[in-house]
């Protein structure tokens, strides 16, 4: 079936918000060692990818997650720096204030199944 069909497919009364798992990524942050999940998906016939992930960021001082401003991407390479760099900037800042690395630094997403 041709990625041209499987779109069509999806243009039917009460069907909406038709997206395609294209990747899964698993890393952990340094002396953390639960494992993050971020599960990149693409708008079925369209040019948007989405991102999810199992846990957010909230370092000491800062007062609400880490949680990007954007919503969709251009591709899977944007998609998958903005996710990587908020976790690693946040981390840093926090690690160059002085505190230690800490599992209570990752707040689950109660909506990553």
């Amino acid at each position: 079936m041709s990625g041209d069909s499987i779109g069509d497919s999806f243009r039917r009364a009460g069907i909406h918000w038709a997206r395609r798992l294209v990747d899964e990524y698993a890393f952990a942050l340094d002396g953390i060692p639960e494992l993050i999940r971020v599960r990149f998906y693409q708008g079925v016939g369209q040019d948007w990818f989405e991102t999810e992930q199992s846990h957010y960021l909230q370092t000491p001082g800062m007062a609400t997650p880490e949680v990007s401003d954007i919503q969709r991407y251009g591709s899977l390479q944007q998609a998958l720096d903005d996710v990587l760099k908020g976790f690693s900037e946040g981390y840093r800042v926090a690690v160059r204030a002085g505190h230690r690395p800490d599992t209570s630094w990752l707040l689950p997403n109660r909506d990553f199944h």
